[in-house]
């Protein structure tokens, strides 16, 4: 195995993450084998740092996390130089599981992927820590958050010509933060149908991709139910001011009627009818007006009844006192 690291191509270039993948895939009991040969200080230091990647790539596979941290630790006044190592400090404050600590990830990730910057894997991992601090956060995702993430999951779709499944699945965590579900899903579906059925981690990863199916489930009923409740808050919200408005209203009729009637008693008798009819008149105009806000539809009955109150409020305005007598 020791040939198969010293033919692996540099670190920073592109191919070495798909390369060191297979040689891990081929090698019998590599845990054992790489871990002896990073250990081993009389080799090459770009030997040992392969090895190293090799054992910490195995671990993460296996979720056995605490080993990744504690071997990461170990190795870091000696490797802590490369550039990856970036992406190692990141996985371990990621296991710390507090959003202040994700976050100090993505900012290692960005250092990584800026100087990796044709490396389709570590771009992805800014893409993928982002979608998680995300989700996890209460405050709804920014703009400018979401377009980070898709433009850094889309680079590292482009560089590895979109043979990466899980690339997809994280493309579809982060449509889905900006509510495209039905594309989320569509992604999710290819990243399934990409995932190699012979690697080590399919079962693994067809786990994973079916929980983001059902996260997105939940994430689009969530936006749903949000949607509703927001529209529900706009009705009630209507309403109350409906419902003012018609207190004002009524105040304010109550006020006119008492006003009219008051002058009315003190005026002469066709005086009185006038005053009374053009009331009569502004009353029905007032009211078919509200109606015609609350309900356009009755349109025909209110052009009636408004009709019917710009009569009486003519005739009370302008009809001759001969014709009130009568």
């Amino acid at each position: 195995m020791e040939v198969a690291l010293r033919a692996l191509p540099p670190t920073s270039d592109p191919e070495f993450l798909v390369e060191i993948r297979r040689v891990i895939d081929r090698t019998r009991n590599p845990e054992r084998t790489f871990r002896r040969i990073c250990e081993d200080v009389s080799r090459p230091a770009a030997l040992r740092f392969c090895a190293l990647y090799a054992v910490l790539l195995r671990l993460r596979r296996e979720e056995r996390l605490s080993e990744y941290a504690d071997l990461v630790n170990r190795h870091e006044r000696e490797f802590g130089s490369e550039p990856y190592f970036h992406t190692f400090r990141a996985v371990i404050l990621r296991l710390e599981g507090e959003l202040a600590s994700l976050l100090q990830a993505i900012e290692h990730s960005r250092e990584a992927a800026r100087l990796l910057a044709d490396v389709p894997g570590v771009q992805h991992q800014v893409a993928e820590f982002i979608a998680e601090y995300l989700e996890r956060r209460d405050a709804p995702p920014g703009p400018r958050e979401l377009d980070e993430a898709e433009a850094s999951v889309d680079r590292a779709i482009t560089l590895s010509y979109g043979r990466i499944a899980h690339y997809f699945e994280t493309k579809a965590r982060i449509l889905c933060l900006k509510d495209d579900f039905d594309t989320a899903r569509s992604l999710v579906r290819r990243a399934i149908e990409l995932e190699p059925r012979e690697g080590m981690d399919y079962l693994r990863r067809i786990s994973q991709y079916q929980t983001t199916r059902v996260k997105i489930d939940v994430f689009s009923q969530r936006s749903e139910w949000i949607r509703s409740r927001d529209s529900f808050r706009e009705e009630m919200s209507q309403f109350r001011t409906q419902q003012l408005e018609l207190l004002g209203l009524l105040a304010g009729v109550v006020a006119f009627v008492a006003s009219t009637a008051n002058v009315a008693s003190q005026a002469s008798g066709a005086v009185a009818v006038r005053l009374v009819t053009a009331m009569a008149g502004a009353l029905v105009l007032v009211f078919s007006a509200f109606s015609l806000m609350i309900n356009h539809s009755l349109w025909r009955r209110v052009a009636l009844a408004a009709a019917l109150g710009f009569l009486l409020l003519v005739t009370g305005l302008l009809a001759p006192s001969w014709l009130v007598r009568i």
